[in-house]
Formats: structure tokens, sequence, C-alpha cells
């Protein structure tokens, strides 16, 4: 929510676009739909736990926000240059936050017309909000926003993490470093379970759901794996014997990720905030760009997949606040009838055009003048500009 080359952007350079990886976006924006609009009204078990947990799709973003990063932006920040990092952080924030604060607005000015508490805005505007202990502030205007707070946060942490990473120079270093960063993050989930911590409510500042799912600290895990798998994908290149693995480990893995949302026993526990998410999908997107050629690949290559995926940025962004003003998951006190699912499907399908429409007339226009108007095209002018700042003590 994520979310983002990051979790959101189609900037991959255009002689190596992964139209899969783009494709992919649109899933895991729909996974978080799921969770907030909810099951038909009596659906079984199962399908009850796979709408709900579609939180994981936030899981998905972080590892795919880490993966192309790497992938778009490694070669520049491996020796970072003051120049390289500024021109990194403009790209990622023209990016990202002018429809952010776009809809934020909006929504601060509605809650406040209609005379509710708009307290707290200076937060979500510096998207900070992620750090806070209270949910009721962290999911205050716009719920999956938080989210984005935790993107800025992996951003930020990027430039210094791709040095050291830089140092991992085989493939058995990242297989290595992966594992090892896996088990860590095993480690913590299973101290929050021994500790009693992982049954606490959610809202609860010391719960596991604070700690493992919205905290930025717990996402780095996540955001080091897509960066990995990124390296690893790299130094493979597209051999046979990587496309023949990757082709049948894709399926399998997306396959792991559905059984995993359908299994009511996973549902809201300690291991499905992140881990038991993370490992399935950074094996997905490392498929997913080794075989192109693959029946998964190609049918998330579709053209309108790729569409709707380079506006799931805007899809997540206005999917919550739409769904209350469409009314939507309304299916789920209702007896399920044909008119009543055919419902569900326009309010998505015009969730969906809301999306576009605003990629299209907001992402892409406001992306391109911020670049144009605040990037630098070389270190010299930053080095210009900062000789003629006063030096700080």
């Amino acid at each position: 929510m994520a979310g983002p080359g990051d979790t959101w952007t189609s900037e991959i350079h255009s002689d190596r676009r992964l139209p899969s990886i783009t494709g992919l976006r649109i899933f895991a924006a729909l996974a978080v739909y799921a969770s907030h609009v909810g099951p038909p009204h009596g659906a079984p078990k199962i399908i009850n736990s796979f709408f709900g947990s579609g939180y994981c799709g936030v899981t998905v973003f972080f590892v795919l926000s880490g993966f192309v990063l790497a992938y778009n932006y490694f070669d520049d920040l491996r020796r970072p240059q003051a120049s390289s990092v500024y021109n990194f952080f403009v790209a990622r924030f023209a990016r990202v936050y002018p429809l952010y604060l776009l809809v934020l607005i909006y929504l601060v000015v509605r809650q406040h017309a209609f005379g509710g508490d708009a307290g707290g805005w200076w937060q979500h505007a510096l998207a900070i909000q992620a750090w806070d202990g209270n949910d009721s502030v962290a999911y205050a205007f716009n719920g999956p926003a938080w989210s984005i707070s935790v993107e800025f946060f992996l951003y930020a942490s990027f430039p210094l993490l791709i040095p050291l990473i830089a140092r991992l120079r085989s493939r058995r270093d990242l297989i290595l470093a992966a594992v090892a960063g896996t088990v860590v993050m095993a480690g913590v989930v299973a101290w929050f379970v021994v500790t009693g911590r992982g049954d606490l409510p959610w809202a609860d500042p010391a719960s596991a759901h604070r700690w493992l799912y919205r905290s930025p600290l717990a996402r780095l895990g996540d955001f080091a794996l897509g960066i990995l798998a990124a390296r690893l994908f790299v130094q493979m290149g597209s051999t046979q014997r990587a496309t023949t693995v990757a082709s049948w480990m894709g399926p399998l893995a997306a396959a792991a990720i559905v059984a995993l949302m359908a299994w009511p026993a996973l549902f809201y526990t300690a291991w499905s905030w992140d881990l038991a998410y993370a490992v399935p999908s950074v094996i997905l997107i490392f498929a997913l760009a080794a075989a192109p050629a693959s029946w998964l690949s190609r049918a998330l290559s579709l053209p309108l997949i790729v569409l709707l995926g380079e506006a799931s940025y805007a899809f997540y962004l206005v999917h919550a606040p739409a769904i209350s003003f469409l009314g939507a998951g309304q299916w789920g006190t209702q007896e399920t009838s044909v008119s009543m699912v055919a419902l569900e499907g326009l309010n998505l399908g015009a969730i969906a055009v809301l999306a576009v429409g605003l990629h299209f007339a907001v992402e892409r226009p406001t992306r391109r003048y911020l670049r144009r108007l605040l990037s630098l095209r070389n270190g010299r002018e930053l080095a210009d500009a900062s000789s003629a700042q006063p030096s700080t003590p």
C-alpha cells in the first residue's frame, strides 16, 4: 500500500521492462481491496479467510518495491554520489507524493466540512503516520495510506542498503543473505508468539500487528529480500536453467499465496502479518522476472493487466474512500443474488476507471513536471548549489 522503479511505478528502463511485474501489482491491490470490501454473505469459511487475508497484498508491494528499485537504481547507488542520491529522492517524491497529497487534501477538507476531527493531518502530510503507536492516528483520513508512510522510510533506507548489498558478489552470497534475513524475520515472529504478544488485539500498541505489519522497521525485511532477489536475477540472467526453474517456481509460489490466504488457521496470526507471505512473494517476483515466456508471466503481461498495474497506485489510494462513497461491500449483509454480485462488479469497475483517470491526469504529468523541475543533470550542479548554502557546524 504500497506502496511504490518502486512498488507502484513502471519506470523500469525501456530496454529492460518487466511487464509481468507491473501486472502483478494490480492483483496485490485487488487483494487489499478484497480485505476491505469483504466476502459475500454466506460464503464458506475458506472464502471468508481468502477475502480477509487480502492484507497480504501489502507484503507483496514491499517486496516488489525492493526488487524494482534495485533493478533500476543499483548501479547508480552502489557507489553513491550526492547528485545520484538527490535525483533518486526526487524521482521517488515525484512518483508518489503528488497524488498522495491530493487525496489527503480532499479527505481532510471533507472531514472538516462535515464537522469531523481533522487533527493530526500534518503527520499524514509528512507521511510519518505509520510511526505512531495509535491506530486511530495511523489509519486516519485514508487508512491504506499508512503504507505510503512506510514506503518513504524504505526510500530513505535504500541508498544506505545498496552499498552494503553490493559487497555480496556471488549468487551463493546473495542466497545465504536471503536465507539469513528470513531466519532473522522468523526469529522475531517467534518471539512475539512465545511472549504472547502475537495474541494481543491488533489495535494494542504492543501487538504483533503494530510491530510486524505496519512498523516501518519490520518492513525492511521485505524490502531487503526484494533487493536481494533483484541482484540474483541480474546475476543469473536469462539462462536456460534459470528460465526452466523459474517457469514452475512462479505458479507454485502464486498457488502457495492463494492457499495461505484461504487457510483459516493462519488468518490474523503473527506469522501472517508479514513472513508467511514474504517468502512466496519473493519467489514469485523472481520467477516472473526470470521466466518472461512462462504462461503466468505472459498472462500478467497482457496489455489491459499492465495498464491496470500502472494505475494500481491510484487504485490503492482511492479504493477505501470510494468503497465508502459507493457503498461497496453490501453483499456481505444481503442475500447473495445476481444483481448484488453485478453491483459489486460495477463498484469495482468504477473504482478502476477512476484510478486509470487519476493515473493519466495526475500521476504522469506531475511526475514528469517535478522531475524536469527538480532533477540535477550532473553532480557539478549539486556541488555548485551546495557551495552557495551557509555551512553548518
